[in-house]
């Protein structure tokens, strides 16, 4: 038995493989969260060339299109989600997509 389940039938144990079904679950093509603006990962390259970031300084390991940034993979998952999960959890495939195993981490869990 899979130690992660899905509202939508989709279960496997792999918890980071959990988290990429949400991403895919609730990331709209444009990449546009809840809160209207776009979230998405930005490369090394195009943050050399818009950002404030200076060419001597290291970069963060994830930078988002808003601004967030930081060296956690997690963490970065975690804040796409904020960003794209609907109040009603329903994904942009039309299905709701909501954690439903009690051994799902806290880390995925949300209000349903």
């Amino acid at each position: 038995m899979s130690r992660y389940h899905c509202s939508c039938g989709f279960a496997i144990d792999a918890e980071d493989e959990f988290g990429d079904h949400l991403l895919m679950a609730f990331t709209p093509d444009d990449d546009i969260g809840t809160d209207s603006i776009m979230h998405a990962e930005m490369s090394d390259e195009f943050i050399r060339l818009t950002g404030d970031i200076p060419a001597s300084s290291p970069l963060p390991r994830h930078v988002c299109s808003c601004g967030f940034t930081t060296n956690e993979t997690p963490e970065f998952d975690d804040h796409l989600l904020v960003s794209f999960v609907t109040p009603d959890s329903i994904g942009v495939d039309g299905e709701k997509h909501v954690p439903v195993d009690p051994s799902t981490p806290d880390r995925w869990k949300w209000a349903a």
